[in-house]
């Protein structure tokens, strides 16, 4: 049984790391966890203890340095990234790449980024979902009552730049009259936050961060779900948002990003907008036909569940990694 070492986030139930590994352990690896930055002092102890293992992935590389990286292929195991965030190339997430065997990036448009940067070899490798984590039991009523709404949202709208642009969209959806409720992380209290604490569209929060199965509610509890990705303009550089929220069935609706019609059929799977007054007119067409929301959506997810889980991206992964003779199991 061929052993993976994987470096990322375990601390939290909504962690990738959690999905990652189950379906590692279901295409036959023997997954060795190891939570980053928090356990990175046992690292040493468990490289040198362990059976050697065939492949060590890290997401970030929260908390590693080159020493580690370096210490990890001494002992001839391949060093690979799947870096999950579309921002431009880090001086960290540079030095991590230049050490690495391959370098996975979610963006296909940062590519030329990090070749440009030093980084040899990198490759696009999109995010995707493990369904089993987001189950989908009929919502009671005073759950339709909760989670129901118009509109819904699920993100971060915090104060950089990528999130103002996500205020902006909500602000306008709020303005045209439409039920909103938004979730995820509670609001700051900073003063400088007063503006938007005040606002119309803070107002919406729905009161808690979602997850697993509140995610999976909120999802479905809305009549259109609503997403923005921070970099619209990169191309391919879709968070893991769309493949969650449409696996969970929820009639999908955001900002094109640049190549998106590659992975889905717009007006057949998703929906999609250029510009915020293209949002409302779709908005305003598809709030009141349920029989065509439904049909998106269930076309959308029926694409997810066959072509953006986990398992399918590894599969295409270690063909990629096999292709350069960096693993052989």
């Amino acid at each position: 049984m061929p052993k993976i070492l994987l470096l990322t986030k375990f601390r939290r139930p909504w962690n990738n790391g959690h999905y990652m590994a189950m379906a590692l352990e279901e295409m036959g690896w023997e997954v060795d966890r190891m939570d980053t930055p928090g356990d990175l002092h046992l690292l040493k102890n468990r490289l040198k203890n362990y059976p050697s293992h065939d492949l060590a992935l890290a997401t970030k590389a929260d908390g590693m340095d080159l020493g580690m990286v370096q210490d990890i292929k001494r002992r001839g195991i391949p060093f690979v990234i799947w870096y999950p965030d579309p921002i431009p190339p880090t001086d960290h997430m540079v030095r991590m790449g230049r050490e690495s065997d391959m370098f996975f990036t979610m963006t296909q448009g940062r590519i030329e980024d990090y070749l440009k940067a030093g980084v040899p070899r990198v490759q696009w490798l999109t995010q995707a979902v493990h369904p089993d984590f987001f189950p989908l039991d009929p919502l009671s009523p005073m759950e339709e009552k909760y989670y129901g709404c118009d509109v819904g949202f699920i993100g971060n709208l915090g104060a950089l730049p990528q999130y103002i642009k996500r205020r902006e969209m909500l602000t306008r959806v709020v303005r045209a009259g439409f039920h909103l409720k938004w979730w995820g992380p509670r609001p700051s209290r900073k003063l400088k936050e007063i503006p938007f604490l005040i606002s119309k569209v803070c107002r919406c929060y729905g009161g808690r961060f979602v997850y697993l199965d509140t995610f999976s509610k909120a999802a479905r509890g809305c009549k259109i779900f609503l997403s923005q990705d921070s970099f619209p303009e990169i191309r391919l550089s879709m968070s893991v948002k769309i493949y969650t929220a449409m696996c969970c069935g929820a009639f999908y609706m955001c900002r094109r990003v640049e190549g998106i019609d590659e992975l889905f059929t717009p007006d057949k799977e998703l929906v999609v907008f250029d510009d915020y007054d293209e949002m409302l007119d779709k908005i305003h067409y598809y709030i009141d036909k349920a029989d065509e929301r439904k049909k998106i959506a269930e076309r959308g997810r029926k694409k997810v569940l066959a072509e953006h889980t986990y398992h399918k991206r590894f599969d295409t992964m270690f063909k990629i990694l096999k292709k350069h003779r960096i693993i052989t199991a």
